[in-house]
């Protein structure tokens, strides 16, 4: 065998189609006609399409298969064959369409909307294979506010595909079919959205771009690193001797207080097991010379090393008080405690605007106080993630990731980390109302025009915070029956559903906001807006009298004592939490708003605690 069949073969076979290209070029210069008939195209004369045998391809496959273009967009058809064992070759077609024009080259586009039919022939050795492809072509939109594509994030092993799809999104809502140009990290992807994951582990982007060039939708695809071959075994030594100390178990979670029995074993170099004599030595609590340890009172991460002969092996203890221990129960309490000077008192939560310079300092106050975070990262007016694009002012999805990209750092991390695991964080909002919409001006507290906003959009904000922090409960402070209440959450694990009287009977809202959660497999942390959220004034006075009194906004009242108990009883029992909107000094020192909180925190400290998690 020469050197240079050697290298054609190699070529021919590789996972890498970069001589595809080039087979293209060789068989454009045939003289196809890229606007011939559907039929094969002439028998070539003998002798001139001999190839080995092993690299005769049995198949050919034209990619993309079905596409979606605009009038006039230009894209390229690529084709490639398939050997009887399996393997890609090249393959040298001869392309033709039912509609449009495609060049020797692969090169495709139309003037005109319509169906067509893209055919590949490739010819060998007397057979002719042939594929085709569908092609939709479509009017341009000129109405179109956004691209969106789906699905928004995936994980790939190396080598495997995904097809990705991109619509139009209208100011009203609705979607339309569009062209759009396919580019890609981290792998290849044709011009019909099927990516094929490269080799190398990591977070890359998929990205559809009008044809316009004026609006795009970037969503992430992870590709996940190939199992590592085992390590090879040691060779074991001519008598078998200790290898090797092993701790069990070797990871467990303790309240403060209790107990756990370790055991402790040693393994030889050929793998049996034999007893040997182990020092325990530990941290966060006590162990007695049998292993048996006791956790001490403060929550965190702590370790047991067993040690025996020079080998050692150790343990990790997470202590934490869980919820509903103690006087915690479901956790209650009024947002922005912190931030506007509250003290917790007999309150044992509260949502509260944080920023990166602050948050670990926030976290080891809330643990110190016995306390309870539901963080709010990316908080704040809605202006602060808005810009102006495409001549409306509306949610910038730029902002709000460089805003949460200042918590990606390892000591904030580890933080997090560690207040989720003791019990100190319950989750992260990652918006608050997606649902507000409106006028588009500048200081608007929505977040754009109606449709700006997507549960799907939302979702993706839950994903990208997931991320960055996998063990971190992440959700939206969103009332259920807003913001495309059929659909439902993947990503995102709770929702903050806040009750204000004026939208009816406290028990029937309770019972559809379960309904809700139950059917997307979500928690619901209920909150009741103590400030705007009383009987609505209705006698024409607009001055609340009778009600709790006069609330923040126009035309809105308090709540009275008695409102703020029985609502606050009938939602906190049911959810992961109550939440009140918001710290407010006078309202809390009414002596018989605090009669009422005081009533509500017995109640739900009496009850087991729930995680704010995906059920």
């Amino acid at each position: 065998m020469t050197y240079t069949f050697k290298l054609a073969r190699r070529l021919a076979v590789s996972r890498n189609y970069g001589m595809l290209p080039v087979l293209l070029v060789l068989a454009a210069c045939d003289g196809g006609d890229a606007t011939a008939p559907e039929a094969p195209p002439s028998t070539p004369t003998a002798g001139t399409e001999w190839r080995p045998r092993d690299l005769v391809p049995v198949a050919v496959k034209v990619r993309p298969s079905s596409v979606t273009l605009e009038t006039n967009q230009l894209i390229q058809f690529r084709a490639h064959g398939t050997t009887s064992a399996g393997d890609s070759v090249g393959a040298a077609v001869t392309w033709s369409t039912s509609g449009g024009t495609i060049l020797p080259d692969g090169r495709f586009s139309a003037a005109a909307i319509g169906t067509y039919t893209v055919i590949g022939y490739d010819r060998v050795r007397g057979t002719v294979r042939v594929d085709t492809s569908t092609v939709t072509v479509v009017r341009r939109n000129s109405r179109v506010k956004a691209v969106e594509v789906s699905p928004t994030t995936i994980s790939l092993a190396p080598g495997v595909s995904q097809t990705f799809t991109a619509v139009g999104r209208l100011a009203s809502g609705s979607v339309v079919p569009i062209g759009v140009n396919w580019a890609a990290t981290g792998g290849s992807i044709d011009a019909g959205g099927t990516f094929v994951a490269g080799d190398t582990a990591g977070t890359y982007q998929v990205t559809a771009t009008n044809t316009s060039g004026t609006l795009a939708d970037t969503v992430s695809v992870t590709i996940t690193a190939p199992a590592l071959p085992p390590p090879p075994e040691p060779e074991p030594p001519a008598e078998p001797v200790l290898a090797r100390v092993v701790l069990r178990p070797a990871l467990v979670t303790l309240a403060p207080g209790a107990t756990k029995q370790f055991g402790v074993f040693g393994r030889t170099s050929t793998g049996d097991s034999i007893p040997v004599t182990a020092v325990f030595t530990a941290t966060g609590g006590s162990i007695t010379s049998g292993g048996l340890y006791t956790a001490g009172s403060n929550p965190g991460a702590y370790r047991v090393i067993a040690s025996a002969s020079g080998f050692s092996d150790t343990s990790a203890i997470t202590i934490s008080v869980p919820l509903g221990s103690g006087t915690l129960g479901i956790p209650f309490g009024p947002t922005q405690l912190i931030g506007l000077g509250g003290t917790p008192g007999i309150f044992t939560m509260s949502l509260d605007g944080t920023n990166a310079s602050g948050i670990i300092s926030r976290i080891n106050w809330a643990r110190n106080n016995k306390f309870r975070l539901v963080m709010n990262m990316t908080g704040g007016h809605h202006d602060l993630y808005m810009s102006t694009i495409d001549g409306v002012y509306q949610f910038d999805r730029r902002k709000w990731e460089a805003k949460m990209d200042t918590y990606n750092t390892p000591e904030i991390k580890a933080a997090i980390a560690q207040g989720v695991s003791d019990g100190t964080i319950i989750g992260n909002s990652v918006m608050d109302e997606p649902n507000a919409h409106g006028s588009p001006d500048v200081g608007g507290n929505t977040w754009g025009p109606s449709g700006t906003m997507t549960k799907a959009r939302v979702d993706s904000l839950c994903g990208y915070v997931k991320a960055i922090f996998p063990t971190l409960p992440t959700g939206v402070f969103q009332r259920h029956d807003v913001l495309e209440p059929t659909k439902n959450y993947a990503q995102c694990e709770f929702i903050i559903d806040q009750y204000v009287s004026r939208v009816g009977d406290v028990t029937a809202f309770r019972d559809a906001a379960l309904a809700f959660g139950q059917r997307s497999r979500i928690s619901i942390l209920f909150s009741i807006n103590i400030l705007n959220g009383g009987t609505p004034d209705r006698d024409g006075t607009w001055d609340c009298a009778g009600t709790g009194g006069l609330g923040e906004q126009t035309n809105l009242c308090l709540m009275t004592p008695e409102q703020v108990r029985n609502f606050g009883l009938v939602l906190g029992q049911a959810g992961c939490g109550l939440l009140m909107w918001r710290y407010d000094s006078e309202f809390m020192a009414n002596p018989d708003n605090q009669q009422a909180f005081r009533d509500i925190a017995s109640r739900l400290a009496s009850l087991p605690g729930r995680a704010c998690t995906r059920i």
